[in-house]
């Protein structure tokens, strides 16, 4: 699905085609633009491009980031009332952590300051309870298995991904909710692409030793000037295919972060002086 504004507030998101059609499901992905239709004037950016629903030093007061989290939560098609004190995020290292969120997050306030500790992947079955990822270049990937009734949602930096956090949320899935993954659907969201992420060091082994020799024609390809990139989302739907997902459920919006930095935060096209300022997109999942 392209970037939409069909909703309340007006604000602008990606959707998956994949997870669309479930009536007992909402997601969305933000972008950089503030909604058009807003709920609280008061918090919205001086500039329409810079609506930052999270990151570090960002010296916004943190009503604003969780009044910010409820309108993306609002325009994703949840009830904000009664859900934004449910709404969960971790604290995000870069890891293969996974969390299951349970009873407890209800009214929790698990999001910002509040997070769950050093957890990148969030897998629930209980309705009403929003899963939030925030990125800035990491990839997004939402799951849903609409027989189990049960959500995910992963934070995938090229850590994560060569820990293979795809694999562990599918693997927690099975084991805590006895999905099968033949009928898990995932979509990867807009991050840094193939086409801009150069990537050389000790990480290129660290690939090599995660998906093995001779995927890395396809993983870490060489461009004309002689540097290599690496293409995290096919390393993700490997992953994902590894793990028994059928092809077909795996959507890549196959939207780059750094060549679309007018519409998504990204860490790599930000100057070097300002990164960590930059601010986060995010991902919400939710059961209704």
């Amino acid at each position: 699905m392209p970037l939409t504004t069909n909703n309340p507030l007006k604000m602008t998101l990606f959707k998956f085609d994949l997870l669309e059609g479930y009536p007992e499901l909402i997601h969305g992905i933000s972008t950089r633009h503030a909604p058009q239709n807003p709920l609280w004037p008061e918090i919205q950016p001086e500039r329409s491009d810079e609506y930052k629903v999270g990151g570090a030093n960002l010296g916004l007061a943190d009503e604003v980031i969780l009044k910010r989290r409820a309108e993306l939560l609002a325009a994703c098609g949840g009830d904000w009332q009664k859900h934004s004190s449910s709404l969960t995020s971790g604290y995000q290292v870069h890891s293969a952590n996974v969390a299951v969120i349970g009873p407890e997050a209800y009214g929790a306030n698990h999001t910002w300051r509040n997070s769950i500790p050093e957890t990148d992947g969030l897998v629930t079955d209980l309705p009403g309870l929003p899963l939030l990822t925030g990125h800035a270049d990491c990839p997004p990937i939402l799951f849903y298995d609409p027989q189990q009734k049960v959500i995910g949602a992963a934070h995938s930096g090229w850590r994560g991904t060569v820990s293979k956090i795809a694999g562990a949320m599918v693997r927690v899935m099975v084991e805590t909710y006895s999905c099968q993954p033949e009928n898990i659907l995932a979509g990867i969201g807009p991050s840094i692409g193939a086409c801009c992420y150069t990537f050389g060091g000790p990480g290129l082994a660290e690939v090599e030793k995660a998906f093995g020799r001779d995927m890395l024609a396809e993983l870490l390809p060489y461009q004309p000037d002689g540097s290599r990139t690496f293409d995290l989302w096919a390393a993700i739907r490997h992953t994902l295919l590894e793990a028994g997902l059928k092809a077909e459920n795996i959507e890549t919006s196959e939207l780059c972060s750094q060549c679309r930095h007018d519409t998504f935060f990204s860490y790599r096209a930000t100057p070097p002086e300002l990164r960590g300022k930059q601010g986060n997109y995010a991902a919400l999942i939710m059961l209704v």
